[in-house]
């Protein structure tokens, strides 16, 4: 029988590996729905509505009610950048690298965040699910830097040329005690690392820096 036999020579682990991908896939997609179908237009329902009081009222503002407009702008915010990173972009025709310098300007010129990228060897060394998993694993790694570490600088080293190839995303900001736990970023990270048979690690000293170390699978 030949049909049985056309992917023997394919490991079962891969397909394992893929499946769990895709279904963390499927489930990021279905989370991003309800938050955007959800939270996000209640929460642009209401601002609206408080715009159109406060135009009104003018010059006679409640001041908690202004307050308030402005804790459900900050939600709203917080709300599509969790959809942005539930839903992230595919690479882009640029690749990773280009991907990743046009985030460094824009990180350089919009929060003052200098991102330093170098690589060893080629992301065509590769393969595109890897490249995918890297992009995005860099990317929550920044938008972490940029939202809790108060850095001036970051360091993004990608050794595509190493077996397994390697991805080191290190800053000098205040750092955490308990690098083993973090939020459903650092979650995020470690199912997409382990989706492709990788896995990923966080070293963080408080007062000294957060490195985020996303390893191949061997």
């Amino acid at each position: 029988m030949t049909t049985g036999r056309a992917r023997a020579d394919v490991p079962q682990d891969t397909f394992a590996q893929q499946a769990v991908q895709d279904a963390v896939t499927r489930e990021r997609a279905r989370i991003a729905r309800e938050l955007h179908d959800g939270v996000a237009t209640d929460l642009a329902g209401a601002i609206s509505l408080f715009k159109v009081y406060l135009e009104r009222s003018k010059g006679e503002q409640d001041e908690i009610l202004k307050d308030a407009f402005d804790i459900l702008e900050r939600s709203l915010k917080h709300v599509r950048e969790s959809l942005a990173e539930l839903r992230p972009a595919d690479v882009g025709p640029e690749g990773v690298v280009g991907d990743l310098r046009r985030q460094a300007e824009e990180f350089s010129r919009l929060y003052g965040i200098r991102v330093e990228l170098s690589s060893i060897g080629t992301e065509d060394m590769i393969s595109a699910q890897h490249r995918a998993v890297v992009a995005q694993v860099v990317r929550e790694a920044l938008s972490n830097v940029r939202r809790h570490s108060g850095s001036a600088i970051c360091r993004v080293k990608m050794a595509f040329a190493a077996r397994p190839f390697l991805v080191e995303v290190s800053d000098e900001g205040r750092g955490f005690a308990d690098a083993r736990t973090g939020g459903y970023g650092l979650m995020g990270m470690r199912e997409r690392a382990a989706g492709i048979g990788g896995r990923l690690e966080v070293v963080s000293t408080p007062g000294r820096g957060t490195t985020v170390f996303l390893f191949g699978p061997i």
